[in-house]
């Protein structure tokens, strides 16, 4: 009944919007369920459209078009929401996320905001006030560039709590900083091997832990901390599903789960919570999950965990790490006296056979790649994917992209490969001018996050935040990407001009694109007859304000599926 009323309706609408007394020619639409009118609705269909109003029909979009179009499709009990000339737009994508493990930390004591080191330390003396005791002390969202070159030492904390055992994660989430305790119970010593492309850092004289691992090294302590329950997994994934909507995110990517972080998005989503499309990226072959025995057994019942708004068909592989720990692979060595490259965590060789297989089985590859060499050998391993299978349409990605050799840029569209980035890096913070400028030299400093090269180079270019690295926020991140500079406007500076994208490439990056990389274009991303209606309603214009004021700018709604879940969602 409801196609029906879908394919008579659009056509009257149509007839009206062509000429007056035409349209008594043709049945008049049935009232819908909800109508949004006097709005600048940004369609990013493919014209990029404006229109005034669309109606909502069974959750689905029914009609776009002119105030006076849409009129017809009111009733006695159609909802009519009034938008006074805010700007609707299809619901954002975040397409690179971790929600499951950034709603845990949600629920502990997080250092988000702390960025000098007297201001993390006193949160974490606040912390371990608040709850004394001998049990674990977990910190989050711990900023790196406030510890002397990226580095901790463990008598700091030490001092805040001798006899008990601190774990500080990096806002990175690739390095932590521990305490002599952590360091006792988990048996790391003088003689603690390196576990592989990872760094235990020791002191310079004694040769002893310093406290700051680097990668696989955490989990050496990690394995002695409890492990959180599944109740206490609904509650975080809840929090972080709650602020996805209030910052007008309908779908997004967590980038890498084990069967636990799925197992509490099933439950979430049978509960009546989920209220965001999700892709869940299976963590395949790195060192931070379970043995690969135990990821092949869970490939194989990935789809129990299927749901409307769950889907399990995409692996997560991490090519190397991060820049602030030297543990990401370049092409040329980093500076100083070391004069290493940098860990691949796979060789090349196993890198190809797995992404083969994969692409084979019509599995999305999503990869981490922070330096060039990693970028390339991702590149290769994808490359030797279409060689052995042909070309297929599992719209492979790569994210972070912290640095790409300009030699592999045009690569991605050729490959067909997306380039997902995080543009709320892209400005000359502290971890690029303290941390990664004396490793790296300026030459590399000044071809970071290439964006703009990317997009002109005919790629896919998608757009995700990383959270809870940094803050979820799209309209912070695409203020950066249109601005290369600091959208809290504390550090003054520009990274980069010439790779700034105007505001269209980046809201497609955060619609249209990503519910392409996610195989839901045909479902929503762009405001169409037919499409789910996920939809964001913004205070302001986006194209009317300026460009530095885009982080400003305040979600008033989000929709899903036509239903309303921020604010007053019924799903929270």
């Amino acid at each position: 009944m409801h196609r029906m009323r879908f394919a008579l309706a659009w056509i009257a609408v149509g007839w009206i919007a062509c000429g007056a007394g035409r349209h008594a020619e043709l049945p008049t639409p049935e009232p819908a369920d909800l109508v949004l009118r006097g709005g600048a609705v940004y369609t990013m269909d493919a014209a990029r459209s404006w229109a005034q109003a669309l109606a909502v029909d069974a959750g689905r979009i029914a009609a776009v078009g002119s105030d006076q179009a849409i009129a017809a499709w009111i009733g006695p009990e159609t909802r009519v929401v009034e938008l006074s000339g805010a700007m609707l737009l299809p619901g954002f994508h975040d397409a690179h996320a971790h929600p499951a493990w950034g709603g845990l930390d949600l629920m502990g004591c997080s250092l988000l905001g702390r960025t000098d080191l007297d201001a993390v330390l006193q949160a974490l003396r606040a912390c371990n006030e608040a709850a004394p005791g001998t049990s674990w002390l977990y910190a989050s969202e711990l900023y790196l560039a406030a510890l002397p070159g990226g580095s901790g030492r463990k008598e700091l904390l030490d001092a805040i709590a001798p006899d008990r055992p601190i774990f500080v994660y990096g806002a990175d989430g690739h390095s932590a900083w521990v305490n002599s305790k952590a360091l006792e119970i988990a048996g790391v010593g003088h003689d603690t091997p390196d576990p592989p492309a990872s760094v235990i850092e020791r002191d310079a004289a004694t040769g002893e832990p310093s406290g700051m691992l680097r990668e696989a090294a955490m989990e050496l302590v990690t394995q002695h901390m409890p492990k959180k329950t599944m109740a206490e997994r609904i509650a975080g994934l809840r929090l972080a599903v709650r602020l996805a909507n209030q910052l007008g995110i309908t779908s997004f990517i967590d980038a890498s789960v084990g069967e636990a972080e799925m197992a509490s998005y099933k439950a979430l989503e049978e509960r009546g919570g989920l209220s965001v499309r999700t892709l869940l990226s299976m963590e395949w072959g790195t060192h931070f999950q379970s043995p690969l025995s135990e990821q092949e057994a869970l490939l194989s019942r990935r789809t129990r965990y299927e749901g409307p708004r769950i889907r399990t068909n995409s692996i997560k592989i991490f090519v190397d790490g991060v820049l602030e720990g030297e543990t990401a692979a370049l092409i040329d060595p980093y500076l100083g006296e070391r004069r290493h490259r940098g860990p691949l965590i796979f060789s090349p060789e196993q890198l190809n056979a797995w992404v083969i297989r994969f692409d084979a089985e019509d599995l999305q590859v999503h990869m981490h790649a922070i330096g060039d060499l990693a970028v390339r050998v991702g590149l290769d391993a994808f490359e030797a994917a279409r060689a052995a299978n042909g070309a297929r349409d599992n719209r492979h990605h790569i994210s972070h992209l912290q640095l790409i050799h300009p030699d592999d840029v045009p690569r991605f569209a050729k490959l067909g490969v997306a380039a997902n980035f995080q543009p709320l890096w892209a400005f000359p913070d502290r971890y690029i001018t303290e941390i990664n400028l004396p490793a790296l030299g300026p030459e590399r400093v000044r071809r970071m996050y290439p964006i703009g090269s990317m997009h002109r180079s005919g790629a896919l270019l998608v757009a995700g935040s990383d959270w809870n690295v940094s803050s979820m926020n799209p309209l912070l991140a695409i203020e950066a990407a249109v601005t290369r500079q600091d959208p809290d406007g504390v550090i003054e500076g520009v990274l980069n001009a010439d790779e700034r994208v105007d505001l269209d490439t980046i809201l497609a990056a955060y619609t249209i694109g990503g519910a392409q990389l996610m195989h839901q274009e045909a479902v929503t991303g762009s405001i169409e007859t037919g499409k789910a209606a996920d939809l964001v309603v913004l205070d302001k214009n986006l194209f009317e304000v300026p460009a530095r004021e885009i982080g400003d700018v305040r979600v008033l709604q989000t929709w899903i599926d036509g239903e309303r879940v921020y604010p007053d969602g019924a799903a929270h």
